[in-house]
C-alpha cells in the first residue's frame, strides 16, 4: 500500500469534498464524485481510511465495502459504530 504524502494529500482532498458536497444530506451520497475517487485509490487509501476509522464512525467504511466487497456482511439494520469497529479490528490485522 502506497502511504506516500501525495495519496494522503489526494485522500484528503477527495475526503474534503465529499464532505462539503454531502454535509447537508440526510444520508451519504455515495453517487458522488469525490467518493468514486476514494474508492479507485483502491488499497492505497486504506491506510487513511483506517485513520478516520479511529477517529470515530464514519461512512468512508462503504468505501471498504466497495474495495473489499464481500468482506462484512450483515443482515438487517447494523449501527454504524458496529460496523465501524469490525473494520477497525480487520484493518488492524491487514496493516
Amino acid at each position: 500500500m502506497n502511504t506516500n504524502n501525495n495519496t494522503s494529500s489526494t485522500f484528503q482532498a477527495n475526503l474534503a469534498g465529499w464532505n462539503r458536497e454531502t454535509a447537508f444530506l440526510s444520508v451519504g451520497n455515495f453517487n458522488n464524485r469525490y467518493f468514486e475517487e476514494i474508492v479507485k485509490m483502491q488499497e492505497d487509501a486504506v491506510p487513511n481510511i483506517y485513520e478516520e476509522l479511529k477517529k470515530g464512525p464514519t461512512l468512508l467504511v462503504h468505501a471498504l465495502d466497495k474495495i473489499y466487497p464481500n468482506t462484512v456482511k450483515c443482515e438487517g439494520y447494523v449501527p454504524l459504530a458496529t460496523i465501524c469497529n469490525i473494520w477497525l479490528n480487520i484493518l488492524s490485522k491487514k496493516l
